[in-house]
C-alpha cells in the first residue's frame, strides 16, 4: 500500500510539473505574438493617420474634448481610445472599420509605441 501512495504522489508532481511548464509555454508564446505585433504596427504609418481623419475634428487644441492631437496626448490617452474606438463610443458618426479598430487595439495592446 506504501507502493501505491508513493506511485500517485509521484504521479501528482509529475503532472503538476508538465502544467507549470505548458503554463510558461504560453506566457512565452503570447510575449513572442505581442513582439510581432509591435515590430508590425507603427504609430506615424497606421495609427495616427486614423487619427488625423477620424478624430482631430473634434481632439484637438482648444475643442472642449480631450486633445489627443500629437503622441504625447495620444500616449496618455490610449486606453480610453482603445475603449471608445472597441465600444463604437467614438468617432461619432460613422463608425471605424474593423480593420482600423484592430489597428488601433493592437497598437495600444503592444504598448502605444512611438514607432
Amino acid at each position: 500500500m506504501r507502493y501505491n501512495k508513493r506511485f500517485q504522489i509521484a504521479m501528482l508532481a509529475l503532472l503538476l510539473c508538465f502544467f507549470s511548464f505548458s503554463c510558461i509555454s504560453n506566457v512565452e508564446e503570447q510575449l513572442e505574438e505581442l513582439t510581432e505585433v509591435s515590430a508590425k504596427l507603427s504609430y506615424i504609418d497606421e495609427v495616427q493617420p486614423i487619427l488625423a481623419a477620424r478624430c482631430l475634428s473634434c481632439h484637438s487644441t482648444g475643442g472642449s474634448f480631450p486633445d489627443i492631437s500629437n503622441f504625447e496626448k495620444v500616449k496618455t490617452h490610449a486606453g480610453a481610445i482603445r475603449e471608445q474606438v472597441v465600444s463604437g463610443l467614438m468617432p461619432r458618426g460613422a463608425p471605424l472599420t474593423k480593420s482600423q479598430i484592430k489597428s488601433i487595439v493592437d497598437w495600444v495592446n503592444a504598448g502605444a509605441l512611438d514607432n
